[in-house]
């Protein structure tokens, strides 16, 4: 079990100085809207992402005061779980015109990579929403994230197969080694097929989850597909027919000076399967539920493979309504792990008043 025993800000966004000892699995922050509540879950979010939850600019997570912006801001928590006790931190800081970050853990140098080898946090938060009504990447790259969560190998391959691709389109512009192009079109026709297949492995071991565990919640269905869905059983052959597209392509990608053909056109839906509908025909309170129950899933995934995580759920109460906000406490009590609430409130926490710590806001 994961577990945050004592938080420490200073000049986080709005915070200039918060401080908190943390004795319960259950944590609600509560108190009016622009009080700072999703600032505190954030602070969190980043020790998992250098963007944090609602993946804003390192500057904007300097505390700014009269138009002032502070020189730095800084993060340190006690991290316990069953067996170890460990501080991680992190501090974002102005030097000669940049912004910088640090990622420490016990005060040694660290980044944010060794921290998740510790503790991942997974989140869900109204900014969220838009991953289910709107089209296009958006929930591949959700599904990506998760998924390099998960397996450190897959973030690996997509950022080869960025840094290849950009080779390859060097190439094709200044140079007419037809050999060299025909090595790198191979290596990233490999890391192609491996994308495609750990998208497809992990999509389906998170369908089976959600229908295994999820029964009292909205039930869904993640789809994915691939023009070269056919050729995927076969590596050889699948491996093939993209160095074979890389091939026809590379007049087209030399003059646009882009790679056309990538795993970003996998296509990547979220079906309700109560409604027989994709999300992005259901209603908001559909598409809400939805994307709670696939976090649910994850976590899940987590659980199973024995990945150390924290929840983080920002107005909860807009993902769920009240009579089933019981059933949502009593499935996450299941994951035996820490979970941070925010919410303007406190009444709509009342199934665990006695089993969580109230901050107060106001």
């Amino acid at each position: 079990m994961a577990f945050i025993a004592k938080i420490k800000l200073q000049n986080f966004k709005s915070h200039t100085f918060f401080q908190k000892k943390i004795p319960s699995n259950n944590v609600v922050i509560h108190g009016n809207n622009g009080i700072g509540k999703t600032n505190l879950l954030e602070s969190l979010s980043f020790f998992s992402n250098s963007k944090g939850m609602r993946a804003n600019k390192l500057e904007n997570f300097l505390q700014k005061q009269n138009n002032i912006q502070s020189e730095f801001a800084q993060a340190e928590c006690q991290l316990k779980q069953s067996n170890y006790s460990t501080n991680i931190s992190y501090k974002i800081y102005k030097q000669d015109g940049q912004i910088n970050k640090n990622f420490f853990i016990d005060s040694k140098k660290s980044s944010n990579l060794q921290i998740a080898n510790l503790v991942n946090f997974i989140w869900l938060s109204p900014h969220m929403d838009k991953i289910m009504y709107e089209e296009g990447s958006i929930k591949k790259k959700f599904i990506d994230k998760i998924i390099s969560n998960l397996n450190r190998d897959f973030s690996k391959y997509l950022s080869d197969f960025k840094k290849l691709s950009e080779e390859r389109i060097a190439l094709l512009i200044n140079s007419h080694d037809t050999k060299w192009i025909s090595i790198v079109e191979n290596k990233m026709a490999t890391l192609f097929y491996l994308i495609l297949i750990e998208r497809r492995k992990q999509i389906k071991d998170l369908n089976i989850l959600a229908e295994e565990k999820l029964k009292l919640f909205s039930s869904f269905k993640i789809n994915i597909f691939n023009e070269l869905e056919k050729y995927l059983p076969d590596q050889k052959e699948c491996i093939a027919e993209i160095e074979k597209i890389f091939f026809n392509n590379r007049s087209l990608d030399a003059s646009i000076k882009r790679n056309t053909f990538s795993p970003n056109t996998d296509k990547v839906t979220f079906f309700n399967c109560t409604k027989n509908l994709n999300s992005e025909l259901c209603s908001t309170g559909e598409q809400k539920s939805i994307l709670l129950s696939i976090i649910l899933a994850f976590g899940w995934m987590y659980k199973q493979r024995n990945i150390q995580f924290i929840l983080l759920f920002d107005e909860i109460s807009s993902h769920i309504d009240e009579k089933n906000m019981e059933n949502f406490f009593i499935e996450v009590a299941k994951f035996e792990t820490q979970a941070w609430y925010t919410g303007t409130k406190k009444n709509i926490f009342q199934v665990i008043d006695n089993k969580a710590f109230f901050i107060d806001l106001a």
